[in-house]
């Protein structure tokens, strides 16, 4: 299922609605790989340690998803329609974004949720989540182990129960996995920037997978990785001086 949208004229940049799957994240390669085994390290984005705390994450050109290869930690697609999300360069034959910095999918990413909740009213993080990670592709999903989820994999558990991920992004945030997260305001302004935050965290943690951000183990909600203080701060003022209103094109 994908939903799309364009931006109106002042947005020039129209961008296409992003479809989200966990399980292609580890999956996804493409014919633009850099330098075959050279060491790289994911600027602004951070993974929990042994202790608890939080170091920055490094990753192998040659074999990480691409996500990392290509600044795209919440595995944002396009374009879907005529045009691009800001700071996109390019995307692979999925339709997965490039960006020349991943603050623009960071961007991105805050841009879809406002318009979840504004066009589908998805303001709990386990609605938001459902919409993100349909049923069918078994993101999130406790019972699939993360080696064996795939596009269209048929995950009934999650029309039944809150996918992890949400539990993830609820509970970093003191909320219930249905509660309302309330993050934006009736302009598109962000109310709850520690919640969205959590969000955030809790998806980039899901797609770029076990092997950059640790996964924890069952009945434990702790959040694998993590987008720095500096990272998140510059994508929220680019999405408020980009932000304008949308409208929904293509719903299917």
């Amino acid at each position: 299922m994908a939903h799309r949208f364009s931006r109106h004229a002042a947005c020039a940049a129209a961008v296409a609605l992003a479809l989200f799957s966990a399980g292609a994240a580890s999956a996804q390669r493409d014919a633009a790989t850099p330098s075959r085994g050279e060491e790289r390290t994911a600027e602004g984005l951070l993974a929990r340690t042994g202790d608890g705390s939080f170091g920055p994450v490094k990753f192998d050109s040659r074999d990480a998803p691409f996500g990392l290869r290509n600044n795209n930690w919440v595995s944002l697609k396009g374009p879907n329609l005529e045009g691009r999300w800001p700071g996109q360069t390019g995307a692979n034959s999925q339709s997965f974004a490039r960006f020349d910095d991943p603050i623009h999918a960071v961007r991105g990413f805050i841009e879809l949720i406002r318009y979840y909740q504004e066009k589908h009213g998805a303001r709990s993080a386990a609605a938001i989540m459902r919409r993100y990670s349909p049923a069918g592709d078994c993101s999130g999903a406790p019972s699939i182990p993360a080696s064996e989820r795939r596009d269209g994999g048929g995950c009934p558990e999650n029309e039944t129960i809150a996918p992890v991920t949400a539990v993830r992004a609820a509970q970093a945030a003191g909320l219930k996995p249905t509660d309302d997260m309330a993050l934006f305001g009736p302009a598109g302004e962000i109310r709850h920037p520690d919640r969205l935050r959590a969000l955030l965290d809790a998806v980039v943690t899901q797609e770029l997978g076990a092997k950059h951000c640790p996964q924890p183990p069952k009945g434990e909600s702790w959040i694998g990785c993590r987008v720095d203080d500096a990272a998140f701060n510059r994508a929220v003022e680019l999405y408020g001086r980009q932000k304008g209103p949308t409208e929904e094109v293509v719903s299917r």
